[in-house]
């Protein structure tokens, strides 16, 4: 039967239908919008979460670099993620933050917010790998519209980042460029072709081959492109170079293959001086260009003004000595500031240019009767952009004179390389050397100071028998004032201030002493490599923007390092030359210099700061080459350690600026 409406005819078993297709397409449509809309803010706030994460991680790395507190690395970490997702309440943490140890490497710290949000970060320390910063991160999606469309389960979403610091991988202590050994390439990287142990503190990265003969002993790991395994090369535990197995925080270093390593193309210094002439009597050397090698002779001793110098025909060292090391006169033994150490710096290889001085009481503008205790130091100035900076070395050993009624105490002073004055430090009656001494006065250099008649005839503390010069103070009223008095309170180098540290034990026998260590100014050096000023020229603690009297070795295309083992360099670079302290160009500064490099010694030399020499070959004949604690590495187109190897320290104190942290997953 069939019922009529109107125009239109209805069968009875349709009615309802249009219901049914409304519920359908109402699912569909909520469906749309919850894609559109709660799909889109899930997207969104994955990637808000992935970019906290990742800025998290970085943070973390960033911190422990310049920080060196893992505890303030992980609250980086969780103030950036904090900033980043708009989370402004301090969560709670558990177990606390703090440092990966032998029972808990890697270390997990769990922070909630009080929105439920999570952050979760797993600090693994790796030894030569570095540090690896793991962050999770978790956070609930509050649905809208596909709320109807679950069981009423609110979903989580979450994100992940891996950030990595301080791998030695790249800021290696030896690292060659060449591919030799490797791909059909004839030849090796690196090479050791005496017997021997070659000892390494850090890495060792080759893109060739490693060829040892004898042992190399290196507390890092080594990477060696194309060897799964090298022969003769044995991994112990980085820092200590302890034999495995290792104790936490020593971790042990591995052999690994595959990895290329890239020139870092560091720019070449500018040499801002003019022409210099070729080096002859005269003790200190300016920066600037030198056209012809200096061949430095046996018997003579030269210190080098702060700067880059230019060796446009090379720089030969055949004998005597050269530095940038501003020592004391009379250097003291370390434990006992009233004797003398066994082994003056400048006394290096046979030179006598170490400088003494000698204390005795004459009638004069009288000081208060009793003992009085000197010490001195030796200061000169040295230029960076226009700007001058202060050095003054460590105190010498200490003398004592009685200063009866009437009398004065006089010095007398046999100069020392580099010094353009000495700062007299003096200990009143009754205290002697055990101090505490005041600043009275600064000395002038005051006439030539030369080479050409110092051996066998220096130190002298009058006449003119030692071309180095010498000179005389009288510490008297007149310089003392009315009443003298060492006062811990006053600036360095203002009247009556305290002198800088002393010299620390030499590393060993026949050695000489070493620099005070970094601290906090005015404590620690004030001197040398472990100096650091800003650019004002006010003293800071390292690492700081400039190292006063830090000098560049330039060896244009060309131009070749031949130091031999009949001399000795023992020369530091500094933060304003990026701690590069001997620069050959490579291929992405044309033209490369791809000369053959010689790195020996006599006994005691050291370029302290990264040798680069990316196009070139270097070969170390000589264990004397690294007479230092730490160096800053090298890095040559091929290394090859023909004689005894020596043992070579890779610092992060003397190295270019590492890598900052990167993201490593």
């Amino acid at each position: 039967m069939t019922f009529l409406k109107g125009n239109a005819k209805y069968p009875r078993f349709q009615r309802g239908q249009a219901i049914v297709l409304i519920a359908i397409m109402l699912a569909v449509v909520v469906g749309m919008a919850a894609l559109a809309i709660d799909g889109s803010r899930a997207y969104a706030l994955r990637r808000d979460l992935q970019a906290a994460a990742d800025a998290a991680a970085l943070a973390a790395g960033d911190s422990l670099q310049q920080t060196g507190s893992y505890i303030l690395a992980e609250q980086a970490a969780t103030a950036s993620f904090g900033s980043n997702m708009r989370l402004y309440s301090s969560p709670s943490c558990s177990p606390g933050y703090g440092s990966p140890s032998a029972t808990m490497n890697p270390r997990t710290i769990t922070c909630t917010y009080s929105d439920g949000t999570v952050l979760k970060q797993v600090v693994t320390a790796l030894g030569p790998g570095g540090t690896q910063f793991t962050v999770t991160a978790t956070r609930s999606l509050v649905l809208q519209f596909a709320r109807i469309l679950t069981n009423g389960t609110t979903p989580k979403l979450s994100a992940v980042a891996s950030g990595g610091v301080n791998n030695l991988l790249y800021a290696p202590t030896i690292a060659a460029l060449s591919q030799g050994g490797c791909g059909g390439v004839p030849g090796n990287a690196i090479s050791v072709t005496t017997g021997g142990t070659l000892t390494v503190v850090g890495d060792v990265v080759s893109t060739g081959a490693i060829s040892i003969a004898g042992l190399a002993q290196v507390a890092g790991d080594v990477y060696a492109r194309c060897q799964s395994s090298v022969a003769n090369v044995r991994t112990t535990c980085y820092p200590s170079g302890n034999a495995t197995p290792c104790t936490f925080p020593d971790v042990a270093g591995t052999t690994k293959s595959g990895y290329n390593f890239v020139d870092p193309n560091y720019p070449p210094p500018a040499v801002v001086a003019g022409s210099q002439a070729t080096p002859a009597d005269n003790v200190v050397l300016p920066p600037g260009t030198y056209a012809g090698d200096p061949a430095i002779a046996a018997g003579k001793c030269y210190f080098l003004s702060g700067g880059v110098y230019g060796w446009l025909s090379g720089y030969t060292s055949n004998g005597g000595f050269v530095s940038n090391e501003l020592k004391p006169l009379d250097e003291p033994n370390p434990t006992n500031n009233t004797l003398l150490a066994n082994q003056q710096f400048w006394n290096t290889n046979g030179v006598s240019c170490a400088g003494a001085y000698g204390i005795s009481a004459i009638g004069g503008s009288a000081i208060p009767k009793g003992t009085w205790a000197v010490e001195l130091t030796s200061a000169r100035t040295d230029t960076y952009g226009g700007v001058t900076y202060k050095r003054e070395s460590a105190p010498s050993m200490c003398r004592t004179v009685f200063v009866d009624l009437g009398q004065v105490v006089q010095l007398q002073i046999s100069n020392v390389p580099g010094a353009t004055s000495y700062g007299a430090y003096v200990s009143p009656p009754p205290n002697g050397c055990a101090g505490p001494f005041g600043l009275a006065a600064y000395i002038p250099v005051v006439g030539s100071v030369q080479n050409n008649s110092t051996v066998g005839t220096c130190p002298a503390f009058t006449g003119t028998s030692c071309s180095l010069g010498n000179q005389t103070l009288l510490v008297d009223s007149k310089v003392l004032g009315f009443k003298f008095g060492p006062n811990a309170l006053a600036p360095p180098g203002t009247f009556q201030a305290y002198p800088p540290d002393s010299e620390t034990a030499p590393l060993q026998s026949g050695l000489p002493n070493q620099n005070p260590n970094r601290s906090t100014p005015p404590a620690g050096d004030r001197a040398n490599e472990n100096q650091c000023e800003t650019v004002a020229a006010a003293l800071s603690p390292c690492p700081g923007p400039i190292t006063p009297g830090a000098v560049v070795f330039k060896l244009p295309n060309g131009s070749c390092l031949n130091d031999t083992n009949a001399g000795d360099n023992f020369v530091f670079s500094g933060y304003q030359y990026n701690w590069v302290v001997t620069y050959e160009p490579g291929a992405a500064h044309p033209p490369a210099n791809a000369c053959s490099n010689v790195m020996g010694a006599a006994g005691n030399s050291a370029y302290i700061g990264l040798v680069y020499l990316p196009s070139a070959s270097l070969s170390v004949p000589s264990s004397a080459g690294f007479s230092t604690k730490a160096t800053g590495g090298m890095i040559a187109n091929t290394i090859t350690f023909n004689s005894v190897p020596p043992m070579i320290v890779g610092s992060s104190a003397y190295m270019p600026v590492p890598p900052a942290a990167r993201l490593v997953g």
